[in-house]
């Protein structure tokens, strides 16, 4: 179904509903499910290439077999993943893989090779065990871990047939030889290659066609940043793709962009501690903004995890960085890493984007009560006619005192209502199988620069 902005005065051809959000009072218009993240993995060296897998926080080592790695393990990406996991609770991970896959051939024609390319190949070896019953135990190993037991298995035709494929495929110039006692075969020759950006545009591309709230992109080429860009504005004002997108030292200017601009180090029981990149960090904020609902801000959350801070921001600095859209971290007073300002990188303001915008919290406000509307008004549900607008005002309404003050039951999302301004149909211009609404919307925010006067007596 189609979705995003429209022109009053051109119309659409794909039947949707279409939503503009701007800063006017005129116009100011239950949310959508959140924590929801995606990242691609770039040059990875497992898995399958060109392929969303979905992770659930529940139980992220269900696709074990796929990133060839436990999400706990020491890996950078396998890091990411975690760090998104401390605020997120799904994350699809596009694996962007296209090298030469490991392979091993023992001298009597039994062929094992690595079900994905990548290096991680090289860590796979096959044990042969002679059974008490009859027959071998063929045990398949990654690393130390042993992922697959075939037991039993008396002819290379017999291991063929019982193959899982998680892990290696085998093949044999005869499925008629007998198999024998192996010490260690060990795979080699498996290489990450080169990630092209094609490679990464395709993921740009596909990442359309599934739900999500933010993305993780860890990348610093400009050239895929921007193609990056381009994506998020194309899906937030054309298909009606509410989204997000986190970048390390991208200054973009747009409210879709947030943009990660220093880093922490992490506890990782060394005296030292772990320190992660601009971009590695871009996971956990990711995480952090697909996990905050519609009613929460950043400002001022802890970082879980972080120790110390890697390009600590004087005050001038920090200043700075607000007015140019930054997103950073910085100290609390009691010491803790913490984000300094839940904003994204929109900072250029104009009549239609006020600096409200900037402010990630009122944003989910308003790409949430976008996508409801959305969801609750899909087309060729209601008459085009005074009886169904008036059922569309009344259901208007309703989702208006949803999302209005705690007092009137509603989430306290916006304030401010007026029922009878803040959602009507615009009757003058609706006619055929066109219906133009006029929502208005004043999002909450929060309670982040507090002023005391205080006099003395």
């Amino acid at each position: 179904m189609a979705g995003g902005n429209f022109d009053i005065n051109v119309g659409k051809v794909r039947p949707g509903s279409y939503v503009n959000v701007k800063s006017k009072k005129q116009q100011k218009a239950r949310g959508s499910t959140r924590g929801i993240a995606v990242i691609p993995f770039v040059g990875y060296d497992w898995g399958p290439d060109g392929e969303f897998i979905k992770l659930s926080v529940d139980s992220p080592d269900a696709y074990l077999h796929k990133l060839g790695r436990s999400v706990y393990d020491a890996d950078d990406f396998m890091l990411m993943v975690r760090e998104i996991f401390k605020n997120a609770v799904t994350c699809y991970v596009y694996v962007i893989n296209t090298g030469i896959a490991a392979k091993k051939e023992t001298e009597d024609g039994l062929t094992v090779t690595a079900v994905y390319p990548g290096a991680r190949g090289n860590d796979i070896s096959v044990v042969s065990a002679e059974n008490v019953l009859g027959g071998f135990d063929v045990m398949v190993y990654m690393g130390t871990e042993k992922v697959e037991t075939y037991e039993g298995m008396k002819t290379f035709g017999d291991l063929i047939t019982a193959s899982a494929g998680k892990y290696v495929t085998f093949k044999a110039t005869s499925v008629e030889t007998n198999l024998s006692a192996l010490a260690s075969l060990r795979l080699e020759g498996g290489d990450n290659g080169t990630a092209q950006n094609s490679a990464v545009t395709e993921f740009l591309d596909k990442v359309e066609k599934i739900r999500w709230n933010t993305m993780c992109f860890p990348v610093t080429e400009d050239a895929l940043q921007a193609v990056c860009i381009a994506k998020i504005k194309m899906l937030r004002d054309s298909v009606g793709k509410y989204v997000q997108a986190v970048l390390p030292s991208c200054k973009a200017d747009f409210e879709g962009i947030i943009n990660v601009t220093n880093s922490v180090v992490l506890d990782d029981g060394t005296a030292d501690g772990r320190p992660l990149t601009i971009a590695q960090a871009c996971a956990w904020v990711a995480g952090a903004t697909a996990g905050a609902s519609k009613i929460q801000s950043n400002t001022g959350v802890e970082y879980t995890g972080a120790i110390d801070i890697i390009g600590v921001k004087s005050n001038e600095e920090a200043v700075q960085a607000i007015r140019n859209g930054e997103f950073f971290f910085s100290r609390s007073d009691e010491d803790r890493v913490v984000v300094e300002s839940d904003i994204n990188s929109l900072h250029s303001f104009t009549t239609e984007k006020t600096s409200d915008y900037a402010k990630n919290r009122v944003i989910r406000v308003y790409d949430s009560f976008a996508e409801l509307l959305r969801l609750t008004f899909p087309p060729n549900k209601f008459n085009n006619d005074p009886d169904g607008w008036l059922i569309m005002e009344g259901i208007g309404r309703g989702l208006l005192n949803s999302y209005g003050p705690v007092s009137g039951g509603g989430d306290g999302s916006i304030m401010d209502i007026n029922l009878e301004e803040d959602f009507y149909v615009d009757q003058s211009h609706s006619q055929g199988d066109e219906t133009y609404f006029k929502v208005g919307l004043h999002a909450v925010d929060s309670a982040e620069k507090l002023y005391f006067s205080i006099s003395t007596r």
